[in-house]
């Protein structure tokens, strides 16, 4: 009975970590950290100390009674408590659920197994304790649930060499794929935002002239551009690759594997800087691209309308193009509204072409341009650009504009999570007309200035909305940051997650109202 109720509370074990694996697979697989995961350890091992309590009062009961089933008394309550535990801290509604992918199978095997040893190692140890003529098999068990984050990180370093093995087989395959393809044009999209609509409106002007293969989602990470390169049609003319980045060398190693012959910059802000650790950080981890690509000769597009990118574009050794004012490629007489935007694209050389697109907010014009000056310079005709740029769709949650039945028109933009892109969301919702409301779960990865950078974001809300539904860790600095711009406390409202707000918006929603949901991702923060 003993060794196989160890046994089982190794499953539980997994069972009760569930959550905190999702975190890690939502963080990389990497050990950064963030409030929720610290409160989830946390939390889990005052449930190991209230299982202890358990554990030792059905010993002493079993000690004063002089009989050992009470085990069994004990066995029910880890199965009934890693239960609740899983539903408890089960996150309804998640927009990222826990994936299990072949590397998360792999992590959760290497934890079962890491579970199961030390709880069958704490009931051989117990075995030797024995009061009063009663052998206290599962005296020892408790300690494998407060130890359970511990565990779960021992898992996780252990796995870390055979992931490192199995990516090594990945890229590899990967980078033989693309050098089979001799006259491949490899293009690198990188910057703190705006990377994957500069990328998909990029692809959407090359297909004028090309066959492009652009990486799909967000995949931008080195398992994501293999995974992408697998499923390259074998006809592919340009490949059009994301990257993004949380630390320094990050770039660098997707240039080893993509080796682009075009760099795009899109823009440098305070983001991840809970990674990065500073600006300057970031400054040099998004000019691996440009650096890469410079020293093999290739051409480098900077946004410089982008105080940062300006300064890259000067220390860029290579050939390289401004967009944007006083650049190569810039967009004039710009006119945006809750229809879309309305410009004229001028190039260099002399060419000017007026566009049209539905896609929202003068950062998209500038996010245009940007691809446009590229397309340009690979031999797009400007009325081809302009005619792609009529055709446009926003990608999905990225300012999304969405009429629901109830006449209730909603802007999207759950997937941006930077100071540039909520400063832009909010702009187009001040073009709106009707009664404002803002959803927003603030600015994360921010690092030290998290708690300015939410206030300052606040400020910013309350000059753009009626309502602010603020949601989760943040809300209270946003809240004091709307508060010091004028922002009625009886127009806030502050919700401890998305679930909540939801259900929030059953009661305020009315016809006429326009709710821009900015940041819809709390999941590990």
């Amino acid at each position: 009975m003993e060794w196989f109720a160890a046994a089982l509370n190794g499953a539980l074990l997994c069972l009760v970590s569930v959550r905190l694996l999702n975190y890690y697979q939502l963080g990389g697989y990497r050990a950064d950290g963030s409030s929720k995961i610290k409160k989830l350890a946390l939390s889990m091992s005052a449930y190991g100390v209230f299982n202890a309590a358990v554990c030792y009062s059905t010993c002493f009961v079993g000690v004063v009674r002089g009989i050992g089933y009470f085990d069994h008394f004990y066995v029910l309550f880890c199965i009934l408590g890693a239960v609740w535990f899983y539903f408890a801290h089960r996150e309804r509604n998640a927009r990222t659920p826990l994936k299990f992918t072949k590397r998360c199978v792999r992590l959760c095997i290497i934890f079962l197994i890491v579970a199961i040893s030390f709880c069958i190692a704490l009931c051989a140890a117990g075995s030797n304790v024995v009061v009063k003529g009663v052998r206290l098999n599962l005296a020892l068990q408790p300690l494998a649930y407060i130890l359970s984050p511990a565990l779960f990180a021992l898992s996780a370093a252990i796995s870390y060499p055979i992931e490192q093995a199995v990516a090594r087989i990945y890229t590899e395959g990967c980078k033989k794929a693309l050098d089979a393809k001799t006259d491949l044009v490899r293009i690198g999209v990188t910057g703190s935002y705006g990377k994957t609509g500069v990328k998909n409106i990029l692809a959407a002007f090359l297909c004028e002239k090309y066959r492009v293969y652009a990486t799909p989602a967000s995949y931008n990470t080195p398992m994501g551009i293999c995974i992408s390169v697998r499923d390259m049609p074998d006809d592919t003319q340009v490949f059009v690759a994301e990257m993004g980045a949380k630390r320094k060398g990050d770039v660098g190693l997707l240039c080893d594997i993509v080796k682009p012959v075009v760099a795009v910059i899109t823009g440098i802000a305070a983001q991840h800087l809970a990674t990065f650790g500073s600006l300057e950080n970031v400054i040099a981890a998004k000019s691996e691209l440009s650096d890469y690509v410079a020293e093999r000769g290739g051409k480098s597009y900077f946004n410089t309308d982008n105080d940062y990118c300006k300064l890259m574009y000067r220390e860029n050794t290579g050939e390289k193009y401004r967009v944007g004012a006083g650049g190569e490629c810039f967009a004039s007489r710009i006119r945006t509204g809750k229809n879309g935007s309305e410009f004229t694209l001028e190039f260099s050389g002399g060419e000017k072409v007026v566009c049209r697109t539905p896609l929202l907010g003068a950062h998209n014009v500038s996010n245009i341009t940007l691809a446009a000056a590229v397309a340009y310079g690979m031999g797009v005709a400007p009325e081809r650009i302009a005619a792609a740029a009529g055709r446009l769709r926003p990608v999905p949650h990225r300012l999304e504009l969405i009429t629901t039945d109830t006449g209730v028109t909603v802007i999207d933009d759950g997937y941006n999570s930077n100071e540039q892109g909520a400063r832009a969301a909010l702009q187009v919702l001040k073009s709106f007309d009707g009664r404002r409301i803002v959803a927003c779960q603030g600015l994360v990865e921010m690092g030290k200035s998290g708690r300015d950078a939410n206030f300052a974001l606040g400020r910013e809300i309350a000059f753009a909305a009626d309502i602010a539904v603020l949601i989760g860790p943040n809300a209270d600095d946003m809240r004091q940051g709307a508060l010091s711009a004028g922002m009625k406390e009886t127009d806030i409202y502050v919700k401890r997650n998305l679930a909540a707000a939801q259900e929030l918006f059953s009661h305020i929603l009315r016809r006429g109202d326009v709710l821009l949901i900015e940041n819809d991702l709390p999941d590990g923060y």
